[in-house]
């Protein structure tokens, strides 16, 4: 952690007349005896005549292009589908550009998300005011020049198997130009069910970036009622060189992330500010932003370094701070205060002088030329099609009260016990006693990478820290059964060593699906040591919300690095409806249980899988020595005492009862 004793260090500028400047004093004006009024800085709107020009780091590694040039494709699209497909079947030697004609939404779409993975040369760009991607965002991974603009992106939800932002960059991409778009969530849900931290994550972010990701200008946007707005690293050990421009947004009613940036480089010019909730620009792990000719006004802290493990730095350039409410700097942070000074200096290694405006300018210029139709686009040919009538979706059955689980005298386990990597042949000892092995996923049609390895001690490691864009899955399907049956049960232990380096430890995904159902649960468990974000946590699986347990900063918080015994019970009272508990080393108090729960929806009614490993954008490390799992109750640790098999690993705490 830090402290004020940081500031000691700095280098800055004092506030003058609401801004701040990095210029020199201004020389002696001779006394002539007659008083002269000082002129009202002009504060119109200048006329901008270059809007297809990429400035900031998206113009830097031989510039972005997107989907322009010889021999490229140009396509309009009227679904998701018809987009999903054209990214697909894209020619690699040919750009493509997508022009967007109307609305695309998951229903259009037939898929979560939109995935713009291992490709290039891409634009996707509204046609005139058509353009809008409803409840459903991009997920850019593996790519490079990839162009989006002036599309309405918003309300795209967290827990429908996607990433849940309106655009979702994750490492490694280069070259990426998002611009004069309008993406937006909402503050409020009309669900009075929800507490307000579940409101909160009820949609993520607007535009965030995770991993390598490197040369990317985001400028001319309208971004939103959004609570988690920009995201620049997904956590303290996301550590890669990140350079990111934002400029000339319009950021308002938001709650913080303006962007929150950990790591690498920013530059942030021209932007107007107006309303936050609780924060503005969270420098965080070291990184430097040079924050120039900005407009904040109605907002709180809209400069800070605070919540993580190392500070971040910020050198401050002729900014205007208005109606602007300053909270004193924590122990374990600093806010730039009042009397705001630069505490870093970073010089962008590109030109943009004929794109930055006095700084007087900024807010209606902003407002001038920011989000979507302020661009010039070809003609529409024509509204889409009206959609087909949907068919009326299947009414899912009434929840069944789950009974109380009686004690077993023994259970028939399905194991794997860490002795060989998990894609040998005869890795698993299956419940009927045959034996399997886990399968390896792909990403974008490729075979991801084997990133387990036996110890040779019966442990398994897990290690992704060489790349932790890299995703490497093994996984099991059929687990549990298909029958439509409820109440549903599952059993899940896992006997894992952490680590001592800051990293995150496993991620594990159990999906409860069956054969012909229309929806079904999935229990997402990632397993942290990352500072204060680390301990167990379960992603969207209270109603939407994620929830941790033995949290670093809490009063509960686990020893992540040592070994422990996580145990897991999942109770469906219906494909969606359920009870979830966690405990740890054979105790029979549920560190987290949560009763009567909307669970995380899996991506379709019928997957029914057990899987291991991650799916990319942070770096995990741990050791396996055993995992076991069972379909037939929801069985506590005093239920288990003596009924774990014999020789499987270290099974401390679940010895036989005396």
């Amino acid at each position: 952690m830090f402290n004020k004793t940081l500031l000691a260090m700095l280098v800055g500028s004092a506030l003058l007349l609401g801004c701040n400047s990095s210029n020199d004093d201004p020389a002696t004006v001779p006394d002539t005896g007659i008083e002269t009024p000082t002129p009202e800085p002009d504060t119109g709107v200048i006329a901008l005549t270059d809007l297809d020009t990429v400035y900031g780091y998206a113009s830097e590694n031989g510039g972005t292009t997107g989907g322009s040039g010889e021999n490229k494709v140009e396509i309009t699209v009227c679904t998701g589908e018809e987009m999903i497909n054209a990214i697909k079947n894209k020619d690699p030697s040919r750009p493509l550009t997508i022009w967007v004609n109307g609305s695309i939404t998951l229903q259009n779409a037939k898929d979560s998300r939109i995935d713009i993975k291992d490709v290039s040369d891409v634009s996707i760009i509204g046609l005139g005011n058509q353009g809008e991607m409803a409840g459903i965002g991009f997920n850019i991974v593996r790519a490079e020049n990839i162009i989006i603009r002036n599309l309405r992106i918003h309300h795209v939800r967290a827990n429908l198997g996607a990433p849940g932002d309106g655009i979702s960059m994750e490492g490694p991409v280069r070259n990426i130009w998002i611009d004069h778009n309008e993406i937006y969530n909402s503050l409020t849900v009309a669900d009075p069910s929800l507490t307000e931290d579940q409101v909160k994550d009820y949609y993520d972010g607007l535009v965030d970036a995770k991993g390598d990701a490197q040369f990317i200008t985001i400028s001319f946007n309208k971004l939103h009622h959004s609570w988690k707005t920009s995201l620049v690293g997904s956590s303290d050990s996301d550590n890669y060189d990140r350079t990111i421009t934002y400029h000339h947004n319009h950021w308002y009613n938001v709650n913080s992330r303006l962007p929150l940036f950990r790591f690498g480089k920013g530059h942030i010019y021209n932007n107007f500010y107006d309303g936050a909730i609780e924060s503005g620009i969270n420098s965080r792990m070291g990184a430097v932003i040079r924050i120039e000719h900005n407009h904040f006004a109605n907002m709180k802290n809209p400069v800070m370094s605070m919540y993580s493990q190392e500070p971040g730095f910020w050198q401050l350039i002729d900014n205007i701070f208005d109606d602007i409410t300053w909270q004193e700097s924590p122990d374990d942070g600093v806010v730039a205060g009042e009397a705001a000074e630069s505490t870093g200096e970073l010089t962008p290694p590109y030109d943009y002088s004929a794109s930055l405006l006095p700084v007087h300018n900024v807010k209606a210029t902003v407002l001038a030329y920011a989000g979507t139709g302020k661009i010039d686009t070809p003609p529409s040919p024509g509204l889409c099609a009206p959609a087909e009538p949907a068919e009326p979706e299947p009414t899912e059955p009434e929840p069944v009260p789950i009974d109380p689980v009686e004690p077993p005298a023994s259970v028939d386990w399905n194991s794997y016990d860490g002795s060989v990597q998990p894609f040998t042949d005869g890795a698993l000892a299956l419940a009927d006693g045959s034996l399997s092995t886990f399968e390896p996923q792909q990403s974008g049609g490729a075979d991801e990478p084997n990133l387990f390895s036996a110890n040779g001690d019966g442990t398994v490691r897990f290690d992704s820290t060489a790349n932790s864009a890299d995703r490497s899955r093994a996984k099991l399907s059929a687990v549990a059964p298909d029958d439509g049956v409820y109440p549903k049960f599952f059993t899940l232990l896992m006997g894992v060593t952490g680590n001592s380096s800051g990293n995150r430890i496993l991620e594990t995904e159990v999906a409860l699906g069956d054969a012909n159902a229309v929806a079904a649960s999935r229990l997402k468990i990632i397993l942290r040591n990352d500072g204060n974000n680390s301990g167990i946590q379960l992603e969207n699986a209270n109603n939407g919300s994620s929830v941790t347990a033995g949290k670093g900063n809490e009063p509960d918080a686990l020893d992540m690095s040592a070994y422990r015994i996580y145990h897991f019970t999942v109770a469906l009272s219906s494909p969606t409806t359920g009870n979830v508990a966690i405990y740890t080393d054979g105790n029979n108090t549920p560190l987290l249980q949560l009763e009567g729960v909307t669970m995380r929806p899996a991506s379709n009614g019928s997957d029914n899988y057990l899987q291991i490993g991650d799916a990319g954008g942070s770096s995990y490390l741990g050791d396996i020595d055993w995992v076991l799992w069972s379909s037939a109750g929801a069985y506590t640790p005093n239920m288990l005492k003596g009924l774990l098999p014999a020789g499987v690993g270290n099974i401390s705490g679940y010895e036989a009862q005396p």
